[in-house]
């Protein structure tokens, strides 16, 4: 019998007793019968007393094809008769279907690496990433592909090794451990797409978590109102001759406007001080070999945005305009060593700006550096100056709202972090406030004046 995918057959077997080796009983003639039932010969061998004789019904069914091979994928039934044989097959088909069709494993070297780069230059060929994070991806992928399971084909990999290497990154800061923990989510998602795997260790209620990280930074949102205050007073009486970038630092702490944007600020179409606007249409970005361009857009689509001046940042515009450096790029902040594209790196800047925060006591820290020597260190940092700006709004009790429309987020959930990083003095100060009104309120009065009997 033969149905569609499915064979069904009745197959008689035959050992030898003893030393008896005849391929063919010749003492039954019934044997040398080519066209006899199966049934019919087994009813007629079973007996023999020279031979074991044994029947057995199978349903044959086929699962699928080998993608790498080509080799069609079977699976068998055996049962006492061909239609119990058969009914198992067909009850295995429907279920199969059920859940999505066969799972054909395929052989292949593919590794982890190999599925993952192609991904990467997919979502860069597509402009689903910029060019800054298609060279961090893969720099990430060059980290990933130190590890000895990433030469090694995916098929092979195990549970043990994932979770080994997943647990040597949580001394790494929570944004390399995202970095790592995405493309090997990618990599393991694509193997068991391209039915590679038979499981994915980092998908279901049973995968791998993302390792929780260990790592001690120094990088805080914002600077306290008293350090602010210093490096202020320090960029205004600085002579602009000795500190070139005292009036972007300025900008950036009266606007809260990121690094990138300030950086590519076009002095022709970006600045209107008659309005008393500057409108932020693109960031500084890096090409695929990691060196600063200027950007077609923003950060984010939210990003573009215009930021209305007051009377500090106005004054901070007018004196970096005062100082413009006449070039082709129009750029705000021109840096004449750069042919290319007329930027400063953002690293240079970042490095200025912690000369200044050693200089001035700002957030200091001692570590041991790679010689073991201790050497004294500042967490300030270009970002800290955005952060300033924003956690001081959050102070001055400005709408989260209208504050994520300002700093240009995409996500409120990013505006709201600098609602719970405001200084310690105004904590102390609201808090006192609150005291204040409850007892105006004689919600606590019976109390207080319990306590101040008491006293």
């Amino acid at each position: 019998m033969k149905l569609k995918g499915i064979t069904v057959g009745t197959y008689i077997s035959k050992r030898p007793k003893g030393k008896f080796d005849e391929s063919i009983c010749a003492s039954c003639e019934n044997n040398k019968n080519k066209n006899i039932d199966k049934e019919k010969q087994y009813e007629l061998c079973k007996g023999c007393d020279k031979f074991y004789v044994s029947k057995t019904c199978k349903a044959i069914l086929t699962t699928g094809r080998d993608q790498t091979t080509g080799q069609t994928q079977r699976k068998t039934f055996v049962a006492d008769t061909e239609q119990e044989a058969l009914d198992k097959a067909l009850d295995f088909r429907i279920n199969l279907n059920k859940n999505g069709g066969p799972r054909i494993i395929t052989k292949t070297n593919k590794t982890l690496i190999d599925l993952v780069r192609p991904m990467i230059e997919e979502q860069f060929k597509l402009n689903r990433i910029k060019e800054s994070t298609y060279k961090r991806k893969l720099d990430t992928l060059k980290q990933i592909e130190n590890a000895s399971f990433a030469r090694k084909p995916i098929a092979k990999v195990t549970r043990d090794e994932v979770v080994n290497y997943l647990a040597k990154l949580k001394t790494y800061s929570k944004t390399t451990i995202k970095q790592n923990y995405e493309l090997l989510c990618m990599g393991f998602g694509e193997a068991y797409h391209q039915q590679l795997i038979k499981d994915n260790f980092l998908d279901g209620y049973k995968r791998i978590e993302k390792p929780k990280s260990e790592y001690n930074g120094h990088h805080r949102i914002a600077l306290t109102i008293d350090e602010q205050r210093k490096l202020i007073e320090f960029l205004n009486e600085v002579d602009y001759s000795n500190f070139k970038h005292k009036y972007l630092f300025l900008l950036l702490l009266s606007t809260g406007m990121r690094i990138g944007e300030a950086l590519v600020l076009d002095y022709t179409k970006d600045i209107d001080l008659e309005k008393g606007i500057v409108i932020i249409r693109r960031t500084q970005t890096k090409d695929t070999k990691g060196k600063s361009r200027i950007g077609e857009s923003t950060k984010t689509f939210s990003g573009q945005r215009t930021i209305d001046l007051n009377d500090i940042s106005r004054k901070a515009l007018e004196d970096a305009m005062n100082h413009i450096i006449p070039n082709k790029f129009h750029l705000l902040f021109y840096n004449p060593t750069n042919k290319q594209y007329g930027l400063y790196e953002e690293a240079s800047i970042n490095s200025a700006l912690k000369r200044a925060g050693l200089k001035l006591g700002i957030g200091l820290y001692e570590e041991v550096n790679s010689k073991g020597k201790k050497v004294t260190r500042t967490d300030i940092h270009t970002h800290m100056l955005r952060g300033t700006f924003a956690t001081r709004c959050a102070e001055a009790k400005i709408a989260p709202v209208v504050l994520k429309e300002i700093l240009g987020h995409s996500d409120i959930s990013i505006t709201m972090k600098y609602y719970v990083d405001i200084d310690t003095d105004f904590i102390k100060s609201e808090n006192k406030s609150v005291v204040n009104y409850l007892i105006n309120k004689n919600i606590f009065g019976a109390i207080m004046n319990k306590q101040i009997v008491a006293s």
